[in-house]
């Protein structure tokens, strides 16, 4: 069966305007529902942000709190590292004399006898020394010097040819080699028919030399040493 719609044509435009309103009123409720759940949500949400912040901030203020106290030990750590590689560097940087006095005793030929031997460590090898200049580069010093004597003057040629194996050692150089006679007379050399005796005459020859070294220079000026702050924790 056909419904027939019975209301006037005013009363159903009516009822239609009403229905469409209606309509617009139960959206715009959705709409205000809708809004006010995303609001409750985001509220929700910017609440749990805030709060983690708050932690983390306050996290951030204890560990700040903690790396105060433990700067001062940190402080000491880092004068300990400087201290040590000081140490290591000055350690490199020394001049090994005991080495170089045992090398010294091994190349001394049996002729030879030491009457002197004096050494000295150059202004430039000291620690906290400057570089030398391009002026003073090539000018040698005589740090260690050898005053002796031998037999002849070959001995004296050998002992220089020694000494320039010597690692720590270089620019050796003779100052001066001088040879001396020294006559002697010892016992009888017998008795002849008339009863006389006599003296033989021996005569020795000597070398008196003075013979100089430079130490070998540093690749790299040794540190200087400066005396640090004691720091309270």
């Amino acid at each position: 069966m056909k419904r027939i719609n019975l209301l006037p044509p005013e009363a159903r435009v009516k009822a239609s305007r009403e229905r469409g309103l209606l309509y617009v009123i139960v959206l715009l409720g959705v709409v205000v529902v809708a809004l006010f759940l995303g609001y409750m949500w985001q509220n929700s949400v910017a609440t749990s942000k805030q709060s983690e912040l708050d932690q983390v901030t306050s996290q951030a203020n204890t560990v700040e709190q903690q790396a105060a106290q433990l700067r001062p030990y940190a402080q000491i750590q880092t004068e300990r590292t400087l201290m040590t590689q000081t140490a290591r560097a000055l350690y490199d940087a020394r001049v090994p004399w005991s080495t170089i006095l045992e090398e010294i005793s091994l190349v001394i030929p049996e002729s030879v006898r030491l009457q002197s031997l004096t050494c000295a460590v150059p202004g430039t090898m000291l620690p906290g020394a400057a570089a030398a200049s391009t002026q003073t580069a090539g000018a040698t010093t005589a740090d260690v010097t050898f005053t002796g004597s031998t037999l002849n003057h070959d001995d004296v040629a050998e002992f220089m040819t020694r000494l320039g194996l010597i690692p720590q050692l270089t620019n050796v150089q003779l100052v001066s080699s001088a040879a001396q006679t020294a006559t002697s007379s010892s016992g009888t050399s017998g008795s002849t028919s008339t009863g006389s005796s006599g003296t033989a005459a021996s005569t020795t020859e000597t070398v008196t030399f003075t013979v100089t070294a430079s130490l070998r220079p540093y690749l790299t000026a040794p540190p200087k040493t400066v005396a640090s702050k004691g720091v309270t924790p």
